[in-house]
């Protein structure tokens, strides 16, 4: 089950030829007092601020070819390089990806090489300025969609200066999204009960989103109370809680009708969880020309010795695409 507190990480390695910095927007220490560095800028905002490896979620339509602009920057109280710095990138390997899933209790994969190109794999910031791009061109519609892929890159080397230990590695997770993915508004079209204790009720409206896990399917990613992970909130007595390994999975035909309900963390999971349409519902997912789209659906959670345990009818309505 993921978790849906951060951790601080309160150990930091040295080593003689690397060196940690701040992003710029970071107030903690006096810039003037410390040096210049050579690291990644940010592609956009950190998944998980304070994790030990930096990770960016880019997510995309399914085409043939989309372009991603990324950075290396010289960054510290210098404003510019004193010199031409030639930046050399690679592709680092699993370890990076290993090292951020056991802190996160993720289940991130190696992105393959099938799936992008670099544009370069080194570059020069120039004597008197303080970035230089290239670009990570994905392959959207070559993705396995059933899988949440990352693509590794770390600054190997640099002909002068001191690497970054903290922005040295970067983690890129990119995503295809199909016509049902995005950010939506939960609310009940009838109560939720919960037929094994009645203390449980619904917990609505919600911020949620959903994202593909196929070209027809999507999970359900919760803000509301989790913080953005699978699962659902519930109120137990009143108080935030939620199902443990329970998110419902959505899967719609050609139409838009919903065919299925499964559960994303398994069939049953490993606590015995698991998720079925009710077929008495609307179950009609709408995906409207002026980009509008609703999601009616009803369905179970299902629990050894309970059969049905609790019942869920919702409408989910489309804010934003995320």
């Amino acid at each position: 089950m993921k978790k849906y507190f951060y951790k601080t990480l309160g150990v930091f390695l040295a080593a003689a030829t690397l060196s940690s910095c701040l992003k710029d927007d970071s107030m903690v220490l006096n810039p003037d007092k410390g040096h210049n560095v050579i690291e990644f800028a940010n592609t956009t905002d950190i998944l998980v601020h304070g994790s030990v490896i930096p990770l960016y979620v880019h997510s995309y339509e399914i085409v043939p070819e989309v372009t991603l602009p990324v950075s290396v920057s010289y960054s510290g109280p210098e404003a510019v390089a004193p010199e031409d710095i030639t930046v050399n990138i690679a592709v680092a390997d699993n370890s990076p990806i290993d090292l951020y899933n056991e802190e996160q209790e993720t289940e991130y994969e190696m992105m393959p090489a099938s799936n992008y190109t670099l544009s370069a794999t080194s570059v020069v910031i120039p004597k008197g300025q303080s970035k230089a791009t290239f670009s990570v061109k994905f392959k959207p519609n070559t993705f396995d969609l059933s899988k949440a892929l990352v693509l590794p890159l770390k600054i190997s080397s640099v002909s002068s200066g001191i690497i970054s230990g903290n922005f040295n590695t970067i983690l890129l997770n990119a995503g295809a999204k199909n016509k049902y993915d995005g950010n939506y508004t939960v609310t009940a079209t009838a109560p939720m009960v919960d037929f094994a204790n009645s203390t449980i009720t619904g917990y609505y409206p919600l911020d949620s989103d959903l994202h593909t896990t196929g070209p027809n399917s999507v999970v359900m990613y919760c803000y509301t109370y989790l913080g953005g992970f699978q699962g659902h909130p519930i109120k137990a007595a009143g108080a935030s809680s939620y199902y443990g390994s329970f998110a419902p999975v959505f899967t719609m035909d050609a139409d838009g009708k919903v065919v299925s309900v499964t559960n994303y963390y398994g069939q049953p999971a490993g606590n015995g969880r698991s998720a079925q349409l009710n077929p008495a519902g609307v179950n009609k997912f709408t995906v409207n020309a002026n980009g509008s789209k609703t999601l009616e659906v009803s369905y179970y959670m299902l629990q050894p010795g309970t059969s049905v345990r609790t019942t869920f009818s919702e409408k989910w309505t489309f804010v934003k695409n995320r």
